[in-house]
């Protein structure tokens, strides 16, 4: 409460003068500030719409990537009986109709990762996540497992593309990041100013 010049001690009681800024909030404040914590913990957080952070934008983009690897890439590479690409969207237009269950699950992944904007938000939907992203996966399998060799009357001959692979890595990739959403699961905590500091002394109090 006196000029910087006008004391170095207080003239009542000798007591060492300090600003005001270098001295800890009082016992009131760091009260008022848990009390904050405690009802609005970092985990329930809304963080903006544009964050990217914790795996949001790493989900959006494998989804992104695998609606483009199933709609346009080149899946299989069909030589005999004729010549043709065929993308997963081609497989699927076929008789091969429940590839179209990868491609929906990714969609859905778009507005249920970009909707999720809270830690706690993020780690409540690790499980569907998990569960959409390996859908590819066990399509890309199935389609392997599942896929003709030929007979007497009819040959066959075909390559599995690059598409393909792409699609199953994006797969895996996708289950892992759905794993990690939201960042590890720890307990979080006050801030070190709210639990570090000690109760005033005498000596601050000026």
């Amino acid at each position: 409460m006196f000029d910087a010049a006008e004391a170095k001690q207080c003239p009542d009681c000798d007591i060492p003068l300090q600003p005001l800024h270098t001295l800890p909030p009082s016992l009131d404040a760091v009260e008022e500030e848990a009390l904050h914590w405690e009802q609005n913990p970092p985990e329930d957080q809304l963080r903006p719409w544009h964050d990217l952070g914790l795996g949001r934008g790493l989900l959006l983009g494998i989804a992104v990537a695998s609606l483009l690897a199933f709609a346009f890439a080149p899946w299989v590479d069909v030589s005999s009986p004729h010549a043709e690409l065929r993308s997963g969207y081609s497989l699927a237009r076929g008789p091969l109709g429940w590839l179209w269950g990868g491609a929906i699950a990714w969609f859905v992944s778009l507005p249920l990762v970009a909707s999720r904007r809270s830690v706690n938000q993020m780690r409540g939907v690790r499980a569907i996540l998990m569960l959409f992203s390996a859908m590819t996966l066990s399509e890309v399998v199935m389609l392997v497992a599942m896929s003709p060799s030929g007979s007497r009357q009819v040959h066959f001959a075909y390559e599995w593309s690059w598409g393909l692979y792409l699609s199953l890595a994006l797969s895996v990739a996708g289950v892992v990041g759905a794993a990690r959403f939201g960042g590890p699961l720890r307990q979080a905590q006050p801030s070190t100013s709210t639990t570090t500091r000690k109760p005033h002394d005498a000596s601050t109090l000026h």
